[in-house]
């Protein structure tokens, strides 16, 4: 019975994690976009005294 309990909560927690993954998947950055978002950061840096 309480590996049936054990089970359960590890599914749920994958489930979980799973469905936050996927809302959060939309918000990721792609590498080409941060790329050029840290070479503009970096170029602004050199700039300023």
């Amino acid at each position: 019975m309480v590996t049936y309990g054990c089970l359960t909560l590890l599914f749920l927690f994958a489930i979980v994690k799973s469905v936050l993954y996927y809302k959060r998947r939309e918000q990721i950055i792609a590498p080409e976009e941060l790329d050029a978002q840290l070479l503009q950061l970096i170029n602004h840096e050199e700039r300023v005294p």
